[in-house]
């Protein structure tokens, strides 16, 4: 089975009230995102990881270069942006689809 898993990672952390963005806050000397990264990319089925980041911070997202990532520029809204993503793998023909939340 091979699965394609949409990681939305356009978070602001205003819900956190943080200055710096969700997927970058440090835990362990690693980001947040990289935690994910990192755990994701050792199940087999996950075939590749869309990674839907904010415009942003496509900056600190440049340094990502994995063999399962795929990257993609998120929308104005979570909607939006989860939509880009599927719109984005169509083209693959794959068959599962799971989204991080």
């Amino acid at each position: 089975m091979s699965i394609y898993l949409i990681l939305l990672t356009a978070g602001e952390g205003k819900r956190l009230k943080s200055s710096e963005a969700k997927p970058f806050i440090k835990v362990n000397n690693k980001t947040l995102l990289d935690h994910s990264i990192d755990k994701l990319e050792r199940i087999r089925e996950i075939k590749k990881i869309v990674l839907v980041y904010n415009k942003k911070h496509k900056k600190r997202i440049l340094h990502i270069n994995k063999g399962k990532i795929i990257k993609i520029q998120g929308g104005k809204t979570r909607k939006q942006s989860t939509f880009l993503a599927l719109k984005s793998i169509k083209r693959y023909k794959c068959k599962k689809v799971l989204i991080h939340d």
